[in-house]
């Protein structure tokens, strides 16, 4: 029989196998999240011999955008712990019982079962990389491509500086997030207080940092946010000034992420999601020597659903993103939209 719990129950009462075995199931990833907007989040479970065997965590999102089921909302990817394709099954008839009008939306990298039940249909793809850090750092350094290498040396030329940044820098990260968000991708950024609830759940517990790229005059002019959890490094937030790319700040932060991993003693960094049109990057990440993977997203509609407003969030994001548009119009967009985007 399938129990539902709400996840902070759940975390109290049940013993969820695996939970930390990557950043986006941790219980603190999903505390930043239910902290910072509010998402709706439960456990639907298992039982077999008085242990939980197979469980699946979800949020619940209906607002005037859509309604959908997702694994999960803000995160790159969500392998759910689910032992066999008969359990997916179970699962699935429990969420099409309680949520009938709702279409379903899964992040799935790791989770073949899923991949072959007949009831999600693959929606999209994107590209994932993971970057073993387990050799030492000679070999670690000798095994990234030679064009990685030679903008590592370009940016030492520059007289660049990589810092630890404390709290104090977090707006000027934030600043420089926006103007990128903004300015080159046309997006609204997370809403500050994003960026802060994590430096509460990762920073002050000695879980991640922030890395800052600081040129001659001493202007912080890139940075990355770096989260760990178990084995590995998540480098999670990369930002620099459009103004400073021929300065090549990126591979020298990435290159000092790596020395920061194995100082931690940990064996792998994931860096995360690339859409496949985003070549550049996935071109940065393939040079850093890491090893490619698929994000395959799946998906379930029931055959009468129509509800979907994406047209609404296309048009504030066109609007609020505009070049004459102040900062102040973009975090206030930010804050309001954001929430809505699980």
């Amino acid at each position: 029989m399938v129990r539902t719990l709400p996840l902070n129950q759940a975390l109290k009462e049940l013993n969820l196998p695996n939970l930390n075995r990557n950043l986006f199931s941790s219980p603190q990833w999903l505390k930043v999240i239910q902290r910072t907007y509010g998402t709706r989040i439960f456990v639907k479970y298992l039982e077999r011999q008085g242990e939980v065997d197979s469980y699946i965590i979800y949020s619940v999102v209906a607002n005037f955008l859509e309604w959908k089921i997702c694994f999960l909302s803000y995160c790159d990817y969500f392998d759910s712990h689910v032992k066999s394709s008969e359990d997916w099954h179970l699962f699935y008839e429990s969420l099409r019982q309680d949520y009938p009008r709702y279409r379903i939306a899964i992040r799935n990298l790791r989770d073949d079962i899923i991949k072959q039940s007949p009831k999600f249909q693959v929606l999209s793809k994107e590209r994932y990389h993971v970057l073993d850090i387990q050799a030492d750092l000679d070999t670690v350094w000798r095994h990234t491509h030679d064009s990685f290498r030679s903008a590592v040396k370009q940016a030492q030329k520059f007289d660049l500086v990589v810092k630890r940044c404390d709290k104090s820098y977090l707006r000027k990260f934030f600043q420089l997030h926006l103007d990128l968000r903004k300015n080159k991708y046309r997006l609204f950024p997370q809403p500050y207080r994003f960026f802060d609830i994590i430096w509460q759940e990762y920073m002050d517990q000695d879980q991640g940092v922030l890395l800052g790229a600081f040129d001659n005059k001493n202007n912080l002019i890139a940075a990355n946010v770096y989260l760990v959890c178990g084995d590995t490094l998540y480098y999670k937030f990369n930002t620099s000034s459009l103004q400073a790319t021929n300065l090549r700040p990126n591979n020298l932060l990435f290159w000092e992420g790596i020395k920061f991993g194995k100082e931690k003693g940990l064996k792998f960094i994931d860096l995360g999601s690339s859409g496949y049109d985003q070549h550049g990057l996935i071109l940065f990440k393939n040079h850093t020597g890491a090893k490619i993977m698929d994000i395959t997203h799946l998906g379930y509609a029931p055959p009468d659903y129509k509800f979907s407003q994406k047209r609404i969030l296309r048009t504030m994001t066109q609007f609020f993103t505009q070049d004459w548009v102040p900062d102040w119009m973009v975090r206030l967009g930010s804050n309001i939209i954001y929430p809505f985007l699980a």
